[in-house]
């Protein structure tokens, strides 16, 4: 039986991400501060090598598959953009805190769709069939290790639907360039549609990689010399 294995990596910051901005389908470069995040992770962690790399047609996924996965063409993968917020993407809480349509959306707990925004379940709907498009391709040319840079709160969904250990989407959140290794096989993505997560990546230098379900050990835990500083 081949076990694929799927990295699931959130991309870099922009921007807008350090104002505090919706951004959702709006197509913000990476900043300063996110490239030198990456490239800092790339020298000093270690991503696993991959045979074909997935991300949606957006510059803070492609640009992010640029820095830690070099040489890779990123196919693009369109249904997984992340979401539309309509009327209030580019714009800060404080921008909107007049606003009438943003107040009902909020007390709605963000489930209504925004004014101009998207519909959040056509929104899950189309992910579920991107997500399932990338599986299916992997298995179909048979890819057994790819790499898959992933909005943020589209992996915690995808991980806390498919995923096991079985967790709440929040507890699936992880750090700009991070992410977790999905092992995928063909018979219970079909018969069930889930998948075992292990490992969080990129690994530590000198890790053996063997696998380690995920949950054994704290995630959150880092080296010193391994920390980011801006």
């Amino acid at each position: 039986m081949i076990t694929y294995k799927l990295y699931m990596i959130r991309p870099g910051l922009t921007a807008g991400n350090l104002d505090g901005r919706y951004i959702g389908s709006t197509d913000l470069p990476l900043c300063r501060e996110g490239r030198d995040q990456l490239i800092h992770l790339a020298k000093t962690r270690e991503y696993p090598g991959v045979g074909r790399v997935y991300a949606p047609p957006l510059k803070r996924c492609t640009e992010t598959a640029e820095i830690l996965f070099p040489g890779h063409q990123p196919v693009e993968v369109p249904k997984l953009r992340e979401y539309s917020f309509g009327a209030f993407e580019n714009k800060t809480v404080a921008d909107l805190k007049d606003s009438i349509a943003f107040k009902r959306w909020t007390d709605s707990g963000m489930r209504d769709a925004p004014m101009g925004g998207e519909d959040r379940t056509a929104f899950l709907n189309r992910c579920e069939e991107g997500f399932s498009w990338v599986l299916e391709d992997m298995m179909r040319e048979r890819i057994t290790s790819a790499a898959l840079i992933c909005h943020s709160g589209i992996m915690m969904n995808l991980l806390s639907q498919h995923g096991y250990p079985k967790m709440e989407p929040l507890k699936w959140k992880t750090k700009p360039g991070e992410g977790f290794t999905a092992l995928v096989t063909a018979s219970m993505w079909q018969r069930a549609g889930v998948f075992e997560v292990v490992d969080p990546i990129p690994y530590f230098k000198g890790d053996t990689h063997e696998p380690s379900v995920y949950g054994i050990y704290d995630v959150g835990d880092e080296k010193e010399e391994d920390r980011y500083e801006p």
